[in-house]
């Protein structure tokens, strides 16, 4: 998984481009892909960061960017007691492989958390969005500060904070969220605490576009070195997490299960 310095190096965009491309990409008609009961936005990244875009400009409301593996996907189906949250984002995106498998290839591609935050981070540079980052270890989050603010200088990053919170600081970063109002918040935690924090706190976020970015802080600082690179390309880090923690009698179980229903909808006739 390249490092931020890399990806930075690698995008040679100008700024008129950049905004010429996402402005050119009608969102009205991006489609929509139901797999397992769950509606999930099939569109490429450019295509998710236009119609981010659109959010950013509007600012309608919070807006919840909801990134999807194998097991969460299972976790979140119709009847799942996480299938509220599913209910309630306002964009679902695909980062794990196994999904596109199981829509047969109807998935356009994988959209990274990695990807969707480097694009709205220089997005945020031209336009002036204001951005937040919550969670991970304090030395992480400190590393990517200081790189994004080293290669994105205008950006504006009003407030960062480690997660891993006792309630008196956890309060603290509620309150600081809520009264700079950012525009972007990066929130990096496990699953499903992750997503149980968004739903929870909603009422600190203002008009915010709130993204759970997962483990993508430590992939981004270079600090996440665990999963092999064959398995970090192919999106598969959730899979390589369950073979490395074979304690996690649960997760295998539901793995087994999603190749199983893959199977069914995959050869289910219509």
């Amino acid at each position: 998984m390249k490092q931020l310095s890399e990806i930075v190096h690698n995008s040679s965009k100008d700024e008129r481009d950049i905004l010429l491309e996402y402005q050119n990409i009608d969102v009205s008609k991006l489609e929509t892909l139901h797999v397992l009961g769950i509606p999930i936005d099939n569109v490429t990244t450019d295509e998710a960061i236009a119609k981010l875009f659109r959010v950013l400009e509007k600012k309608e409301g919070m807006h919840h960017v909801l990134f999807l593996d194998p097991i969460k996907l299972m976790r979140m189906r119709p009847k799942k007691a996480l299938h509220r949250i599913a209910e309630k984002a306002g964009t679902i995106l695909v980062e794990g492989a196994g999904i596109g498998w199981m829509s047969k290839g109807r998935l356009k591609e994988r959209v990274t958390p990695i990807a969707v935050m480097m694009d709205l981070i220089r997005l945020a540079e031209l336009k002036e969005f204001t951005a937040f980052i919550f969670g991970a270890k304090d030395e992480i989050v400190e590393r990517i500060y200081f790189n994004l603010t080293r290669h994105f200088p205008k950006v504006r990053i009003v407030g960062r904070h480690a997660g891993h919170l006792d309630r008196q600081r956890e309060m603290r970063v509620k309150e600081a969220i809520r009264k700079t109002g950012p525009d972007i918040i990066f929130l990096a935690m496990d699953f499903p605490e992750q997503e149980i924090w968004i739903e929870n706190n909603t009422g600190y976020f203002g008009k915010a576009v709130v993204i759970g970015v997962g483990g993508a802080l430590d992939m981004l600082s270079g600090a996440d070195k665990k999963a092999p690179e064959w398995f970090k390309e192919r999106g598969l880090i959730w899979l390589w997490r369950i073979i490395a923690r074979p304690y996690r009698i649960r997760r295998m179980w539901e793995t087994f299960y999603f190749f199983l229903l893959g199977i069914r909808e995959r050869f289910r006739v219509k």
